[in-house]
């Protein structure tokens, strides 16, 4: 009784419950891309994860306030393709919204595009930033990244 009392002790603090994050930067253009390289879940050369895009400074959709929010994809690494699964708001904050989106169908990934980017991050382990720490935290890299966007920075 007194190991099941622990167990979900652990489940309910967010700080234990939650691992921390290492959101590595791949691109910055019109958003700041973030790989969130501890949740990358491998099939072979395939790979699910989930890209953190934050937006620029006072970005708002309707009357709310956001950071950016998760591109969930579906990388095949041999093939050079992407289908994106998914996306999730995260507004002002942290509060994340549920995913929303279907699979989509696997399309040739365009070179230099920031899909490009996180393929590189992802399948080839490149570090394009390698000056600029990952982030903690989506709030971390909500900091990071916008100077970025605001001044065009470049690998």
């Amino acid at each position: 009784m007194a190991a099941l009392a622990c167990g979900l002790t652990a489940l309910a603090s967010p700080a234990l419950a939650q691992a921390p994050l290492e959101l590595r930067l791949a691109d910055v253009g019109r958003f700041a891309a973030f790989v969130d390289m501890g949740g990358i879940a491998w099939t072979g050369r395939t790979a699910r994860l989930r890209v953190l895009q934050v937006t620029e400074e006072g970005f708002t959709a309707g009357a709310e306030a956001f950071w950016g929010g998760w591109r969930h994809e579906v990388l095949d690494c041999e093939a050079r393709t992407i289908a994106h699964a998914g996306f999730s708001s995260v507004r002002v904050g942290g509060k994340e919204g549920p995913v929303s989106g279907d699979l989509r169908p696997a399309a040739a990934i365009p070179a230099g595009s920031a899909d490009d980017a996180v393929a590189k991050v992802v399948c080839d382990g490149r570090r394009p930033y390698a000056g600029v720490a990952a982030a903690g935290s989506v709030e971390d890299a909500v900091k990071i990244g916008r100077p970025l966007i605001a001044t065009g920075a470049e690998p």
